[in-house]
């Protein structure tokens, strides 16, 4: 018995997968292969469905207001990441979902052209595609021409008009760029060997040698992607560059570190990667834990990559020699665009539109290009006080900041008053019929047959509400009243008086001649119940609610709300939800904060009466909770 046990607990723990049951007559390598493929589609819908999503996400962060946030020298907060910023930001430029980068993301150096003519406004940021054939076309040319086709000094003029061609490759950010600059760098080489002249700019010292520069910058391009060198098929140069390339593998040339870091910020290396992609001459490259890469001396094209919501900053070096071993290049960039910016920025702080120098007009006009749809804004949190915001949009057509708010002046609410009207309904409304007799009275606990009461006429209501709406950031708080004119021809409302105490009637004599002094207390025989009517029945309300899209920081937009108000008749509470839409009419006149508006507005709840409610007795035990639901369109104004 012991060892059947045995057996079949050995067959259980060493039992394979079940695989998909075959059809009649399948085999099973079949059905595990079909399994198997079954699996591998299920993968790649999850997949393609991922990237979908990523996509329309990208797409999404594209157009939103982009936000950066310059740090105050010595502070240890109010920086992009500060809470209290983000939202003192997003307020004042009304762009709730306003997305916040730091200052470093705007330096743009590597991207700036070298032709120091060229406006900020003028720009291109990205070397566009079309300059590829113009410079492989000259490559071509010069490739095409023997050595002993042109005396020394005309090899001198070629090396100088390719020389020039460099430019329209100012910065590789991208791997399509790198053949075209390396075999452009080849031909410079040569260019420059067969004019025998050996002085700068075509030869340089590196290191301890003195070298062709252009086939050693050849060189540098090929060591990070040997495939370049297939790329030459003339044997001399291609024999030439190798040399180079050889010494630069076997540790012969002296290299610059170039570290990530910032003075006085804890560096986490994990943040970093999953923020960042580090390219250098346009392939991806990883710093090592200590944020530090080495490149070799001459031309290193570096950039940062946001993984998730586009461009960080750029930058060339050109260097031969060594002054510092370490180049700190988010330190050189916040120095740039952090304390230099800050300073021309509060040099005459109360301007509308602030000198600053050439080079951040570039790199602000470059940002703005590379986020083409999106707007920028400057922020600096003076002192380091997030209540005290300083911000700057970048008009890209004068292509300068124009000040948007200053300290603590620019108050953060935006306001709306609005007066609508239109239809809704509501059953639980008594009105008074004028039709019917009144000189009849009855007990208060017989209500429920005086008829005087119509409790089935049209509940229909044209409502005048007036209310003032406050917005900061999504989150919208309004109050107001509402005042229904009873739409079914009834007359008015009715309701009783809200007495103190328990006993909520008013009543009145109807028969004075019946009233007798009984010991000092006033007895009558024909008592009637008095009733309080109106024309108009009143709504107190409160409400809050989120808006939606760009503009909701200025009230504008669809939004989902919320009321409770306290109403007249029947006494009682109404709870409604709302779907609204405010818009700006593009034909009426608009100011900074003020502005026409014109709302639509949905709404959906109950009607709850209170204990002293003539409704109540009205309906006895049937339901008393009744639906409310209408429309309104209003008008109204921000300020």
């Amino acid at each position: 018995m012991l060892n059947a046990l045995l057996l079949v607990l050995v067959a259980l723990f060493t039992a394979q997968p079940a695989l998909a049951s075959p059809a009649p007559g399948e085999p099973v390598e079949r059905a595990y292969k079909k399994e198997k493929k079954d699996e591998a589609s299920a993968e790649e819908k999850d997949a393609e469905q991922a990237a979908a999503e990523a996509e329309a996400e990208r797409k999404r962060k594209e157009i939103l207001a982009r936000v950066i946030v310059l740090k105050w020298e010595g502070t240890r907060s109010a920086d992009y990441e500060d809470e209290t910023v983000r939202r003192n930001v997003r307020s004042r430029i009304a762009r709730p979902e306003a997305m916040f980068f730091p200052e470093v993301d705007i330096y743009q150096n590597g991207r700036k052209v070298p032709d120091r003519t060229v406006v900020p406004a003028l720009q291109p940021a990205i070397v566009p595609d079309s300059n590829i054939p113009q410079v492989m076309a000259a490559v071509d040319s010069v490739a095409g021409i023997p050595w002993n086709a042109l005396q020394p000094y005309e090899w001198r003029q070629k090396a100088d008009e390719l020389r020039k061609l460099a430019d329209l490759l100012w910065f590789v950010d991208r791997v399509e760029l790198r053949e075209p600059l390396f075999l452009l760098y080849s031909q410079i080489g040569r260019a420059a060997e067969n004019a025998a002249d050996n002085s700068p700019p075509y030869y340089e010292r590196v290191g301890p040698y003195s070298v062709n520069y252009y086939y050693y910058l050849a060189a540098t391009l090929a060591y990070q992607d040997p495939g370049l060198m297939s790329k030459i098929t003339d044997p001399e140069l291609n024999a030439s560059i190798n040399i180079q390339l050889q010494q630069i593998q076997q540790g012969s040339y002296p290299v610059l570190t170039v570290d990530f870091q910032q003075e006085g910020v804890n560096f986490d290396i994990e943040w970093f990667n999953d923020t960042y992609e580090v390219r250098l001459n346009g392939i991806v490259v990883e710093p090592d834990a200590r944020g530090q890469l080495d490149v070799f001396l001459g031309r290193s094209d570096i950039y940062l990559k946001r993984k998730d919501t586009g461009h960080g900053l750029s930058e060339r070096l050109e260097v031969t020699k060594l002054d510092n071993k370490i180049y700190f290049i988010r330190d050189v960039a916040r120095k740039k665009v952090g304390k230099d910016f800050i300073d021309q920025l509060f040099l005459h702080k109360n301007e509308c539109n602030p000198e600053v120098d050439d080079d951040i007009l570039n790199y602000l006009a470059i940002y703005a290009k590379l986020h083409a749809k999106a707007e920028i804004y400057i922020a600096v949190a003076e002192g380091g006080n997030p209540n005290k915001m300083w911000i700057w949009r970048y008009d890209r057509k004068a292509a300068q900041l124009k000040k948007v708010g200053g300290g603590p002046d620019s108050f953060p609410v935006r306001f709306a008053a609005v007066f609508s009207t239109g239809l809704l309904y509501n059953n639980g409304t008594v009105a008074l019929n004028d039709t019917a007799s009144s000189n009849t009275s009855l007990a208060p606990s017989d209500v429920v047959n005086d008829n005087r009461i119509a409790i089935d006429l049209n509940p229909a209501t044209v409502p005048f509400n007036f209310e003032l709406r406050g917005h900061y950031n999504r989150l919208m708080v309004n109050i107001g009243g509402e005042w229904g004119y009873e739409a079914g021809g009834a007359g008015g409302w009715m309701e009783y008086y809200q007495t103190p105490g328990s006993d909520n009637t008013l009543t009145i004599d109807s028969n004075a001649s019946n009233c007798a002094d009984n010991g000092g207390n006033l007895a009558c025989g024909d008592i009637s119940t008095v009733y309080h009517t109106a024309t108009f029945n009143r709504n107190l309300w409160l409400g809050a609610g989120v808006v939606f899209m760009r503009d909701a920081g200025i009230g504008f937009g669809p939004r989902l709300a919320a009321r409770v108000g306290f109403v007249d008749m029947p006494h009682g509470l109404q709870t409604t939800g709302h779907f609204g839409w405010a818009i700006q009419p593009g034909f009426l006149p608009a100011g900074e904060r003020v502005r026409p508006l014109v709302d639509l507005d949905a709404r959906g709840g109950i009607a709850i009466p209170l204990d002293k409610s003539l409704y109540k007795d009205t309906r006895g035990d049937r339901k008393l909770i009744q639906p409310v639901f209408g429309l309104t369109l209003g008008v109204g104004m921000t300020f």
